[in-house]
């Protein structure tokens, strides 16, 4: 008999078999994975590739910089500015401001190159099918010459979907892009990873991590590190010092944090699974974007790592109530993340992101942990248990 489980099995290949079943049929219920549609819009618009959302309605739902709202904010708490009551900007100086503004965001990479700016565009997308491309179809028949002189102009991101699109191109960039630049990429990537075992293959721990996440959009905009929107203060700065040397010297165990750009906007954090829990013996990462009106405002904070977890949404967003409704100045990074970590242990099901998961929690506990023990150790235990050739 399982930890946890009340269940009784007459072998252990009944027991493997069972929890096989239940794995499948959550996933299938929540669509995390093993789906080819979008569950927001159904694949209407376009597949998803195994992800929870579609590049448009991720884009619509979870824009790159939602912190249009905290520039006037910004401006108040500002020394170098006035109360907040002066007249508004004319409408030819505001739009001209906001035209300057998207011109600097002009060269960075996106997931889709013609992403649309406004909500009228995003419906439109929406509201119209995608039509197939039968270019698609051809790109395994190119020659290995041709594929080799593409894939030198390509980052590691992009490198990494070059080969998750087929056998041939996965086998090609194994033989031709050393270890050490994968483990190299991993490390840029993922800094906060420890190498604990030996790795005998880090294109596919790259792979892994990656496929452990959420959201591969998510990890492309980690990954581009752009500025938000909005005015930078003083108390800020100040503020974040004091953050990352209360991370410094205040250091929590199981709990890390490393700002990922200079403007400290874009962060990357890890929690360990708490003793006791199903999470026990997993590290789960996290992204973390700062606002600029940061501390007034509160970071967003989502799990990149896979978790079964009622507040946990299938995007990762993290249901706590400190960053929803009942934030203070008093709270810190460090803080924000104990929080987190004492919610693996004691989930709060009467608010959930994911009912489900919260009725499960309460009426069957062993199911519930069953599969919260099964996602740690299928996504959460890179470090000790490295991924196996085949089954990643």
């Amino acid at each position: 008999m399982a930890a946890g489980c009340s269940k009784t099995f007459t072998s252990k290949y009944e027991e493997e078999l069972y929890y096989d079943v239940e794995y499948e049929e959550f996933c299938k219920t929540f669509e995390f994975s093993n789906s080819s549609t979008c569950w927001i819009c159904n694949g209407y618009y376009g597949p998803n590739y195994e992800e929870p959302l579609c590049g448009t309605c991720h884009s619509f739902i979870f824009p790159n910089h939602p912190q249009d709202e905290a520039e006037g904010l910004a401006t108040e708490v500002s020394d170098d500015e006035d109360s907040g009551n002066d007249e508004p900007p004319e409408n030819g100086s505001e739009a001209k401001d906001r035209s300057d503004g998207d011109q600097d965001y002009d060269h960075l990479d996106r997931p889709r190159p013609s992403a649309p700016r406004n909500v009228n565009q995003y419906l439109e997308m929406l509201s119209q099918p995608r039509e197939t491309d039968e270019s698609e179809r051809q790109i395994c028949a190119l020659p290995v010459e041709v594929l080799l002189s593409i894939f030198s102009y390509l980052d590691d991101l992009s490198l990494w979907n070059a080969s998750e699109v087929c056998k041939q191109w996965k086998r090609i960039l194994e033989v031709h892009i050393p270890q050490q630049m994968w483990k190299k990429y991993t490390k840029e990537r993922w800094p906060l990873f420890q190498q604990i075992s030996t790795i005998p293959n880090w294109l596919h721990m790259y792979g892994a991590l990656m496929n452990s996440c959420f959201c591969r959009t998510c990890l492309v905009q980690m990954a581009h590190k752009a500025p938000m929107r909005g005015r930078m203060n003083h108390i800020r700065a100040n503020r974040l010092r004091n953050d990352i040397r209360s991370l410094d010297l205040d250091a929590t165990e199981g709990i890390d944090a490393v700002a990922l750009d200079n403007q400290l906007f874009h962060w990357q954090a890890s929690i360990l699974g708490p003793a006791g829990s199903p999470y026990e013996g997993g590290k789960f990462f996290l992204y973390i974007v700062i606002p600029c009106s940061y501390p007034m405002l509160p970071p967003q904070v989502r799990f990149l790592t896979k978790i079964v977890h009622p507040n946990v949404s299938r995007h990762g967003d993290v249901g706590i109530d400190i960053i929803q409704h009942n934030w203070s100045l008093a709270l810190t990074i460090s803080k924000l993340l104990l929080s987190v970590q004492s919610l693996l242990t004691d989930p709060f099901t009467q608010i959930c992101m994911e009912p489900e998961l919260g009725r499960m929690y309460e009426n069957d506990r062993p199911k519930f942990e069953a599969l919260a023990r099964r996602w740690t150790w299928k996504y959460a235990m890179y470090e000790v248990l490295p991924p196996v050739d085949g089954l990643i």
